[in-house]
């Protein structure tokens, strides 16, 4: 997470059932980001809509690079040029609202979950995450 927060990003990629339901993404939409097994860390506005990393630069101080040029934590990115396109990682640039570290995840009992990496749920607990959600980050 401290990579996307840094460069304004969030991912997924080893098969098409991860990052397909990126496209679902456009610019200007609000995104909670839940990590796996921890807890919301993140809301944001999407900014563009999915790349694939091979397509996808990032702003450094030497300049705009390609983010594989740049990463160092995201697992598997490196070797994405090696990869069938359905596998490979697909990033979809966010301005984060506000964020917290890992550590500092929210989870409650009842919170809503889903295994896709993105969804749109108008499920009653999906209303209430989102209250309680916008309670603890400030946007």
């Amino acid at each position: 997470m401290d990579e996307a927060r840094k460069y304004g990003l969030i991912s997924a990629g080893g098969g098409s059932w991860y990052s397909q339901t990126l496209k679902v993404l456009s610019p200007g939409d609000r995104i909670w980001v839940k990590l796996a097994g921890t807890g919301y860390a993140g809301v944001g506005k999407v900014v563009e809509s999915v790349q694939s990393v091979n397509d996808f630069r990032i702003q450094t101080t030497q300049g705009e690079l390609p983010i594989l040029d740049v990463l160092s934590n995201l697992v598997g990115m490196k070797d994405a040029e090696e990869r069938d396109p359905l596998k490979m990682e697909y990033l979809v640039r966010v301005e984060w609202l506000d964020t917290v570290p890992e550590n500092e995840a929210f989870k409650e009992v009842g919170f809503f979950g889903n295994q896709n990496t993105v969804c749109q749920s108008s499920s009653p607990k999906w209303r209430h995450t989102v209250d309680r959600l916008k309670t603890f980050f400030k946007n």
